[in-house]
C-alpha cells in the first residue's frame, strides 16, 4: 500500500509484526495507515510495532491514526509499540503531549527485547 507521499512496509521479526512507514503522514493518507494497522490487529496479530524512522513529517491525522491503533490493540490484547522516534517527529510528539500515549521505544532492537 502506497502513495506518493507514503509508504507502508511489512517485515516479520518472529511473532512481531513490524510495520515500516516512511515518508509524510498527513490527512490525504492517514486513513491508509489506520486502515493497515486496523486489518492487521483484527486478522489477530498480538504484536505490532511500528517503525517510523523514515517518517519525514506527520500531522494530527497520523497521530489520530496511531491513537486509533493504540485502542484497537488495547480491545483486542494486543501489544502495540513505536520505534524509531526522532529528529523533528519526535518534537511534534513531544509538543504534542504524545510520547506517553504510547508505548514509545528508542530503536527496533530494543523494542523486539521488550516484546520477548
Amino acid at each position: 500500500m502506497s502513495n506518493a507521499a507514503l509508504n507502508i512496509g511489512q517485515v516479520r521479526a518472529g511473532s512481531v509484526c513490524i510495520v515500516t512507514l516512511a515518508g509524510r503522514i498527513d490527512s490525504t493518507n492517514a486513513n491508509d495507515v489506520m486502515a493497515e494497522l486496523t486489518r492487521l490487529i483484527g486478522s489477530g496479530e498480538k504484536s505490532i510495532l511500528v517503525d517510523l524512522g523514515a517518517v519525514l513529517y506527520l500531522t494530527s491525522a497520523a497521530f489520530r491514526a496511531l491513537l486509533v491503533a493504540t485502542d484497537e490493540a488495547e480491545r483486542q490484547a494486543a501489544r502495540f509499540a513505536l520505534c524509531n522516534i526522532a529528529g523533528h517527529v519526535r518534537e511534534l510528539f513531544e509538543m504534542g503531549g504524545l510520547l506517553d500515549a504510547f508505548a514509545v521505544h528508542g530503536s527496533r532492537e530494543e523494542a523486539l527485547k521488550q516484546f520477548g
